[in-house]
């Protein structure tokens, strides 16, 4: 968990997304991060997808492994208690907050959560990319984290370029302006027409380890699907 402050910072979040823009009250940000499965490539999105426009039941596909399915919907539920536990301390000592839409990645970067990767996901010291982002905005006046300065996990490698089924980054440039999101999210949507969720960039990044804690919730995950 770490605290943004949404007076400094944010420079690259789109101008609707800006926490103070979203919420003019708010005065911090709290971040957190709760790790995924080891696994997270072309998961299963099936009929209990978290977003609208996929709630559609669609085959599931012969490769898929069931417990990085079921542990993948228990960090989304995780993510979502960690905020509901947050938002009922803050109100709980007279603080307001809300979980309006911002830019999640954003807010863990100014947060000290991790850094962006070539991919442009958030990589966190521990976790890699393999994480589910939450965050919390309060009109509290917490003391504020600062974004990671000598963290440098993509240097020599290119792993999440190579393995874009869309080609979506220029490797001669950085991120942002090395990827597409047009090209990203076209090629994305042929791949949700068969079932799917492209997260090859998140798979194929080596950075971080999966803690121990995480690795046993795949060995038995199976029982909760």
């Amino acid at each position: 968990m770490g605290f943004a402050d949404p007076s400094a910072g944010f420079q690259h979040v789109l101008p609707d997304y800006h926490p103070q823009k979203v919420w003019p009250d708010c005065r911090s940000v709290v971040v957190f991060a709760v790790p995924m499965s080891p696994e997270m490539n072309n998961t299963y999105v099936g009929p209990l997808a978290p977003w609208p426009e996929r709630t559609l039941p669609s085959p599931v596909p012969d490769n898929i492994i069931s417990e990085h399915y079921a542990l993948n919907r228990v960090a989304r539920l995780s993510s979502n208690y960690v905020q509901m536990v947050c938002m009922a301390i803050l109100e709980s000592e007279g603080y307001r907050s809300s979980f309006r839409r911002i830019q999640y990645k954003t807010a863990a970067y100014e947060a000290g959560l991790g850094v962006y990767g070539k991919s442009g996901l958030i990589i966190h010291p521990e976790l890699g990319s393999r994480l589910c982002l939450g965050v919390v905005m309060t009109d509290a006046a917490i003391e504020h984290d600062t974004p990671l300065r000598d963290f440098h996990p993509c240097e020599g490698c290119d792993e999440c370029m190579k393995n874009c089924p869309a080609e979506a980054y220029d490797p001669q440039l950085d991120y942002p302006e090395s990827w597409s999101r047009e090209t990203c999210v076209a090629r994305r949507a042929e791949i949700d027409e068969n079932g799917l969720y492209c997260n090859n960039c998140m798979a194929s990044c080596p950075a971080g380890s999966i803690p121990d804690s995480v690795i046993y919730q795949v060995s038995t995950a199976r029982s909760l699907i």
